[in-house]
């Protein structure tokens, strides 16, 4: 099948590569970062509260018992979605609140009164019948349901106590619980330590989340590492602690003890060589730390790596991406190389397909898929030699004119680029986004699709994908072979040419099972690592986007392994970058925080960094 460029990248669709057949994509960031001065054993108040029990606002607008977790997510992702483009932290509007998704400072400032709606600005203005916000005419806006969510977070959570007297976890306990779990854990053996790494969720705890704020970081670490896997088998991270704050586990579990290479896509050579994908994951991780000390040595030792231990979501938000996700996965540069890997011959299994109908190949277009602007091809082919395995590849058009128009030819027309979902060996899917000739990218170009679930609203492979497939397969019904039997089709074709759709183009009811198959296998690897199926926030998406708020003191020192107070002492040693953590309200952005982290961790003498050197 020929193909052409446009602008060297493909058309895809909207809303974070809902891949292949379409539906919404939803995910509700985290709670906004709350203040509180913590020293050694104690601890402020916690972000968005954390009340057991209790159900929050539903989409009926009944209200119930606030979950104050799920109520301050809820509220965040409501000012973040209406309220942010006008009042975001890099507003210039006169009078501008530019602190809109930081529930703190709305407290603190004065626009939210707690416990009462009626009194706080935010609430009045969103309710107003007269001179409302946003303005009149302007889109988006907040639903009734919207406004009550956040009359209800004002009532019941704003400013309420959660879990800020959890006792402060150090560093040194941390390292010490890993290497006695390490060395005196009967079902590693000596054999096996070599193998043996652990993701931290600490920082969380000492930040003054709760168990259930925490839990969706839980699941997202299984789910991505899993889905980072080249095995046969999911296996869900261990917790090492009563707290389910440090997580072991082994590399050879997700085939990580693999070499790591990062691919040049540009010359199609390795560039970068590591001895493990492990290693590569810590090289490119800008959050990993080289702990030191007693403790720390031994575990190095026996694990031979300097980076025994690394943030959970900083994992989350560095590999759920390209090009690491690329790389971990081992990707090749072009589509063809992967499908070449699998033993799948795409055009050689279509026109056996028309040729012999062996039903190892299924197709359906749309006129209107929910994901792309113009029509849109998608095909299911059966891996050979695995029945649990799978290979989906769209067909995406920049018009529906000419050679573009499916429904005109359902065999000959031209692509302008693809997207590709397969199964992993353990049940889970990989991602793929190529341009008209078939080379791997990374990003889709924002002027012709947007991830809405994304602060810059550009769609990235892996992560974008995840976010929509949520459970796997998206279910859409085929438009072109009902149109054809029951002569509504545009087409004008001979009994050979009807016969030929009839064996590609699967029946409505038969494509679709073939689709259920699909998610049914999926959603039983996803309940395998141990992460609840469906609901309103993805786990990988609302924790990447989540990562990416803005970063005040308290969470800072979480991150930096110190107390807000050590860290408001020796805010003068840090980088000027990181002066505003000690005067703003909002803290600093991520991405400043981020680029400050290394040289911070060296200052503080946590740990060694690339920037002690």
């Amino acid at each position: 099948m020929t193909q052409r460029f446009y602008s060297s990248i493909p058309l895809i669709s909207a809303a974070a590569l809902a891949l292949m057949v379409g539906g919404a994509c939803k995910t509700v960031v985290l709670p906004g970062n709350d203040s509180g001065d913590e020293t050694e054993g104690t601890g402020g108040t916690t972000a968005g509260g954390g009340t057991d029990g209790g159900s929050s606002t539903g989409g009926d607008g009944e209200q119930g018992e606030a979950n104050c977790g799920e109520l301050s997510a809820q509220t965040l992702n409501i000012l973040d979605k209406n309220c942010k483009q006008c009042h975001g932290a890099d507003s210039a509007a006169l009078g501008s609140i530019n602190y809109i998704t930081n529930l703190d400072a709305l407290i603190s400032n004065g626009k939210v009164v707690p416990g009462e709606p009626n009194n706080s600005a935010i609430y009045r203005r969103m309710a107003a019948t007269m001179l409302p916000m946003p303005p009149e005419g302007q889109e988006p806006r907040p639903t009734e349901d919207d406004i009550r969510a956040v009359e209800q977070w004002i009532g019941e959570c704003a400013g309420v106590t959660g879990c800020g007297e959890n006792p402060w976890m150090t560093r040194t306990q941390v390292i010490d619980l890993i290497r006695n779990d390490l060395l005196n854990t009967q079902e590693i053996s000596a054999d096996a330590r070599p193998f043996i790494r652990y993701f931290s969720l600490v920082h969380l705890y000492n930040y003054g989340w709760c168990d259930d704020q925490i839990d969706i970081y839980r699941h997202a670490l299984s789910k991505l590492a899993n889905s980072l896997s080249n095995e046969i088998k999911v296996v869900a991270p261990v917790a090492i602690d009563p707290d389910r704050l440090i997580f072991r586990i082994d590399i050879r579990d997700y085939d990580w003890d693999a070499p790591g290479r990062v691919l040049d896509i540009e010359t199609n050579t390795f560039v970068e060589e590591f001895r493990d994908t492990w290693e590569l994951i810590a090289d490119k991780d800008p959050y990993a730390i080289e702990f030191i000390g007693d403790s720390a040595e031994d575990v190095k030792q026996a694990t031979n790596t300097k980076f025994f231990l690394l943030q959970a979501d900083a994992f989350v938000e560095v590999s759920a991406q390209p090009p690491l996700y690329h790389d971990i996965l081992r990707i090749p540069r072009t589509r063809q190389e992967l499908e070449a890997s699998f033993g799948i011959n795409v055009e050689g299994n279509v026109q056996e397909e028309i040729e012999t109908n062996p039903n190892r190949v299924a197709r359906a277009a749309f006129h209107e898929s929910g994901v792309s602007e113009n029509h849109r091809v998608i095909e299911r082919h059966d891996f050979p030699n695995a029945s649990n395995r799978v290979y989906w590849i769209s067909y995406d058009f920049q018009s529906n004119a000419g050679d573009a128009n499916v429904f005109v030819d359902p065999f000959n027309f031209v692509e302008d680029g693809s997207e590709i979902i397969y199964s992993l060996p353990n049940g889970l899917q990989g991602y793929m986004i190529v341009d008209a000739v078939g080379v791997r990218i990374d990003d889709a170009p924002i002027q012709i699709v947007q991830d809405k679930n994304a602060p810059d609203g550009v769609v990235r492979n892996g992560k974008s994908c995840m976010g929509c497939h949520n459970v796997g397969m998206i279910n859409k019904e085929d438009d072109l072979r009902w149109e054809i039997d029951n002569n509504l089709g545009e087409g004008d074709f001979d009994d050979n040419e009807l016969d030929a759709v009839r064996a590609l183009y699967p029946k409505r009811d038969d494509y679709n099972v073939l689709l259920g198959l699909d998610s049914d296998r999926f959603n039983l690897a996803v309940k395998a690592a141990g992460v609840p199926l469906g609901g309103d926030r993805e786990p990988i998406v609302t924790v990447f986007n989540a990562f990416d708020e803005d970063v005040e003191i308290r969470r800072a020192a979480a991150e930096l392994w110190t107390t807000e107070t050590t860290l408001r002492e020796k805010l003068g040693q840090l980088s000027p970058d990181l002066d505003d953590l000690g005067k703003s309200q909002t803290g600093v952005r991520r991405d400043v925080f981020t680029a400050a982290y290394s040289d911070a961790i060296c200052q503080l003498k946590v740990g060694i960094t690339k920037a002690c050197k």
